[in-house]
């Protein structure tokens, strides 16, 4: 009797322990994967060599996933000039896993560095030609699940006209959109699933929705882009069990006075609680690191000269990442000290010389640095409409101020640097007979945004205004209620005083002289659309080279209140 009870208790004593141990052995420790994220690089090619060795070491560390979200190859001389195969192939160098293509990646249209749409017995017939080029070259996936080929998309059985953001445009069908069997173009992929360290990470990119109006229009007119919470639902419902960690890429980001990308991030949370564990987003050039709908929404500013660097934790036993101990650092400067890598510094050596000869073309002297300004007037702004206006010799002269990329510096100014400030092959236009009511509309307009698009540079007009953007928590991208008091012409003609009840006739029209992507009603501008054009004389850069060259004087072009907010907001 003692012997088999020594049995049992010897049995159960092995089974105890067995067990403890078995528990034991199954917890696995936690994993750190690591994202290196970039965006809107505009053609900044140089700083990739030493990004490159950045990445190198982050790989010695953990996992890593290397994103960017959008506007890679538009906006210098050394990445235009070949139309993004240099920075491309540095991408590759670099080891670039995926990359939602922004607005400015349709800028390029067909092959032909000068041309940005199709232009009959110049270029192919193809609006996106370069794009669908550098999806070859590439050696990662573009994405983006909301964008869609228009003719594909059907209610019921039928086609129907849609607008650019893939809704009905001129009717209510009676039954709802099919997405389903919508398709995308040819080079764009919804998703990725790649796995790293163990780990199944699902990336899921988004196209700004309002992309049609911040590109070249032609080169996007058979496309829409759809609604991003719909889009990013519908790809993220159907990859349920496919996938451990689930990485929102979207050229939408936040900005001043706007959270855009971190209300996607909560819409997302409210609608499904692991819907997202990280938003890597683009476009507004800022950096922020957001806590939206438990998750990170981040962006690294621009050009090149940051990066942002996000480690999850992930548990192997529940496969969940730990949110709780994510670990972000954004607007990470690329800086000098940091070494090259050799094979991308041979990338963008060789793209340097290709252009150097062109680049290091002298234009005048600047006494001191001229800035631009989204929503207000600029020394810059005045300088570029101004020398626009000399150049085609009109009355009037507007530039949207989303076109003025960078700064000018002071010393001397050589083409890179203009090329620089104007990396768009927009054509300047004229119109001859521009109404006065389709300008007060596009000045009323100008003077309501706080940040949500670019204002009017214009030269040739002197305008009173009074908008109220508000500072810090009453902080807002729109001011509906802007008012415009006063507008003259450069000689003190008055056009219209609100005070005074004084307006000149509707059908009175002016010379003017702009770009063909504000005629063709971009920028959000759609009253000029339409507006007869009389001619297309070039490029609007070349021309305002043109003009600098012959009168150097416009570089000395300062603030001279012709766009003054009264109320100083």
């Amino acid at each position: 009797m003692m012997r088999r009870m020594n049995l049992q208790s010897t049995l159960s004593l092995c089974l105890t322990l067995g067990l403890l141990s078995s528990s034991l052995a199954i917890a696995a420790p936690l994993k750190k994967i690591s994202f290196l994220l970039t965006n809107d690089l505009h053609g900044s090619l140089e700083p990739l060599s030493r990004l490159s060795t950045i990445a190198q070491d982050i790989r010695k560390e953990s996992p890593l996933f290397i994103l960017d979200s959008g506007d890679q190859f538009q906006g210098t001389l050394i990445s235009n000039y070949d139309e993004g195969e240099s920075l491309f192939r540095a991408m590759n160098a670099i080891g670039y896993d995926a990359a939602v293509p922004g607005n400015h990646d349709y800028d390029f249209g067909p092959i032909g560095w000068l041309y940005d749409k199709v232009s009959p017995g110049n270029t192919s017939d193809n609006p996106r030609e370069v794009i669908e080029k550098l999806s070859g070259i590439a050696q990662f996936p573009l994405l983006s699940a909301n964008t869609y080929l228009k003719s594909s998309i059907r209610a019921g059985n039928r086609a129907i006209p849609l607008d650019s953001q893939c809704r009905p445009s001129n009717q209510t069908p009676t039954e709802p959109l099919d997405f389903t069997h919508a398709d995308r173009p040819g080079f764009l992929k919804s998703h990725v699933i790649l796995e790293k360290g163990g780990v199944r990470v699902a990336l899921i990119g988004l196209d700004h929705p309002a992309t049609a109006s911040m590109t070249t229009p032609e080169n996007v007119s058979d496309l829409c882009f759809r609604d991003v919470l719909e889009s990013y639902l519908e790809v993220r419902d159907s990859l349920e069990g496919q996938a451990d960690v689930f990485v929102l890429m979207i050229h939408q980001g936040n900005a001043k006075n706007s959270r855009e990308a971190s209300e996607l991030a909560e819409a997302i949370h409210s609608r499904r609680a692991d819907g997202v564990h990280l938003v890597a987003a683009g476009h507004t050039h800022f950096v922020h690191d957001d806590l939206a709908g438990g998750v990170h929404v981040v962006q690294d500013g621009a050009n090149g000269k940051a990066y942002g660097r996000v480690d999850l934790t992930f548990d192997p036993d529940t496969r969940t990442v730990i949110q709780s101990d994510s670990k972000t650092s954004v607007g990470i400067s690329i800086t000098d000290q940091t070494a090259q890598d050799p094979t991308v510094e041979t990338i963008v050596k060789s793209a340097r010389a290709k252009v150097a000869p062109m680049a290091d073309r002298e234009l005048g002297k600047l006494p001191t640095q001229a800035q631009g300004n989204r929503i207000s007037e600029s020394a810059l702004g005045n300088i570029l409409s101004d020398a626009l206006r000399e150049a085609l010799g009109t009355e009037l002269a507007l530039m949207n101020t989303g076109g003025i990329r960078a700064p000018l510096p002071a010393g001397v100014i050589r083409y890179e640097d203009l090329f620089r400030v104007l990396p768009f092959q927009n054509q300047a236009v004229i119109i001859g007979k521009m109404p006065w009511s389709i300008l007060k509309s596009a000045l009323e307009t100008a003077i309501q945004t706080c940040g949500r698009y670019g204002t009017l540079a214009l030269s040739g007009l002197k305008i009173r205004y009074s908008r109220a953007c508000g500072n810090g928590p009453q902080a807002r991208d729109l001011d509906p209620e802007a008012r415009l008091i006063r507008v003259e012409t450069r000689s003190g003609r008055l056009l219209y005083d609100r005070e005074q009840s004084i307006e000149v006739a509707g059908t009175e029209t002016f010379s003017m002289a702009t770009l063909d992507f504000l005629a063709a009603g971009g920028s959000g501008y759609k009253m000029l659309a339409g507006v007869e054009v009389d001619s297309t004389p070039g490029i609007h850069r070349e021309l305002i080279v043109e003009a600098l060259l012959r009168n150097p004087t416009l570089l000395q072009a300062g603030i001279d209140g012709r766009f003054e907010n009264i109320s100083g907001q």
